[in-house]
């Protein structure tokens, strides 16, 4: 387990203490319904096998089997992915697993991938990278991707980050200090004292280049508009390339 990934259970757990429901989406958001509906229909996605990365509470899940799919969730929070599985108690088809998307094998074969916004959590390049290719292994050559509101913002850093470390002297982000936020419950907003967990964002161009080096073909990407849950992102439409024996890091850079 990497260190920092720690602080996503913290983050959790603090926050149900608080009172929340949900820290992430929802099952009823909108426009995260939106888009996964026209995701699905565009690539016939219903009845086929998804797998979200990053699935935090299963909002995901619950809307893409509300439209037919056969739904996996992983994450590496025990708390999100209890949780989740209780968010998806009406679809039995529908599963949450506990995972560490960097360094445990997913294993299977899927029909199409899905994460909302989890890649830019990870900070260092040697775990977005080992993500990218636990991500390809487990998807059918050709199947859809869909990164939903990947942070792309003036804060972008596409040079290489080789650990937690550098991270912190580039950015100086951390993962411990607490700060104000804030949750939704009965659509009320309350404040809470918890760490903020850093995001990379990277330029449009940087996700763009990383994704390709690593075997996926890009499709379009989108900036988004503003949201609660996201300032300034990106939404990335691509899909897995053909067999590829290895990743080409030294074109990254």
């Amino acid at each position: 387990m990497i260190s920092y990934h720690h602080s996503y259970e913290d983050r959790y757990k603090k926050a149900y203490a608080a009172g929340a429901d949900y820290w992430g989406h929802t099952p009823n958001d909108e426009e995260l319904s939106a888009v996964l509906a026209a995701w699905v229909d565009k690539h016939d996605l219903k009845g086929k096998k998804i797998i979200e990365f990053f699935c935090g509470e299963g909002a995901s899940g619950v809307i893409l089997s509300r439209l037919g799919c056969l739904y996996h969730g992983v994450d590496v929070s025990a708390s999100a992915v209890q949780k989740a599985n209780s968010t998806l108690g009406d679809f039995p088809a529908a599963k949450a697993t506990v995972a560490n998307v960097v360094t445990d094998e997913i294993g299977g074969m899927y029909d199409a991938a899905l994460d909302v916004m989890g890649f830019h959590m990870l900070v260092t390049d040697p775990d977005r990278l080992a993500y990218l290719k636990n991500v390809f292994s487990c998807l059918k050559d050709g199947a859809p991707m869909l990164f939903f509101r990947m942070g792309s913002d003036e804060t972008a850093i596409d040079d290489f980050v080789s650990s937690y470390d550098d991270w912190l002297k580039i950015s100086g982000d951390d993962y411990t200090t607490p700060r104000q936020m804030y949750f939704r419950k009965d659509g009320q907003e309350f404040e809470i004292q918890i760490p903020r967990v850093p995001g990379r964002s990277k330029s449009k161009e940087g996700y763009i280049r990383e994704l390709m080096v690593c075997g996926f073909v890009m499709d379009s990407l989108i900036e988004m508009p503003p949201s609660y849950k996201c300032g300034e992102s990106v939404s990335i439409y691509a899909r897995r390339g053909g067999m590829a024996s290895q990743f080409k890091t030294d074109r990254l850079y």
